[in-house]
């Protein structure tokens, strides 16, 4: 008995060797997944990638697309709306908001390219990943950050931005504190926060909506702010943008600057300015 419980041992052990010896292989030879960690490579992804859904359907403006590129599938936020109904909602903004914050160096607004969907123009925009929760949720049941000083940074970054980008979307009058345009800033499991749907963003608006609740900025931010002038916003923006949006946005962007400048001369540059925190 003892021979033959040996014998049926040492089988299943040599079985298990090949096993294991074939899986091994087989994740040897299968090609690695596309991690699409930077900005570069998921714009790429969203420009080349084939869209193996059909989205939006007919007769809607926006939707949501899956993408395959034979490596990953990832999905994406499909806009399509042009400007000519009523609401002026335009794809295009949504391009322009990506292009203008890798120019800010903030990285809150996902990847987001122009590309023809169904035969129409449409801005792609990646799908965030880790996705917990929106900021209409997140207010309407009371949940607050772990981190409140790490939030408030974040939150901070969002007003200057939606200030320079004259975004009618995140209003800040009470009223509209629980309305559902703040469904468009989006929380991930570890509480960053994302930025989309600028469709109704960059009005002509020669003024700061809310300066009072502008209180702080980050100092990467304003130091960017200084630098962009109406030939460098020209450049970067004049595919998406009318010269008159991109005459408005300068003005704002230097009242902006004025602003913060006022802040940091009655309240000092510790107070005023931070370091936003490191995000992925």
């Amino acid at each position: 008995m003892n021979a033959d419980a040996d014998h049926r041992s040492t089988l299943l052990a040599f079985f298990l060797i090949c096993v294991l010896s074939v899986s091994a292989q087989a994740r040897l030879q299968r090609p690695l997944p596309l991690t699409l960690e930077t900005r570069a490579q998921r714009e790429t992804f969203l420009s080349e990638a084939t869209i193996i859904t059909d989205a939006p359907a007919d007769g809607l403006r926006s939707g949501r697309a899956s993408l395959d590129d034979g490596t990953r599938k990832h999905d994406a936020a499909v806009e399509t709306a042009d400007g000519s109904d009523p609401t002026g909602r335009n794809y295009r903004f949504n391009i322009a908001a990506y292009e203008l914050d890798k120019v800010l160096a903030l990285n809150i607004v996902p990847p987001s390219v122009e590309r023809a969907v169904r035969g129409r123009p449409a801005s792609l925009i990646w799908w965030v990943d880790d996705f917990a929760m929106n900021e209409l949720d997140r207010r309407r049941k009371g949940i607050d950050p772990p981190d409140l000083e790490r939030w408030s940074r974040q939150v901070q970054a969002v007003r200057v931005f939606d200030e320079l980008i004259s975004n009618t979307y995140r209003d800040t009058s009470p009223p509209l504190y629980l309305n559902s345009v703040w469904d468009n800033l989006l929380i991930t499991t570890d509480w960053t926060i994302w930025i989309t749907d600028h469709t109704g963003s960059f009005r002509t608006r020669k003024e700061l909506q809310d300066r009072e609740s502008l209180t702080r900025c980050p100092r990467n931010m304003l130091t960017r702010l200084r630098e962009l002038n109406r030939e460098l916003l020209q450049q970067t923006l004049r595919k998406y943008l009318s010269s008159q949006q991109i005459d408005a946005l300068e003005i704002r962007r230097a009242l902006l600057v004025r602003h913060f400048d006022d802040q940091i001369a009655s309240n000092g540059e510790a107070v005023v300015l931070y370091e936003l925190p490191p995000r992925r």
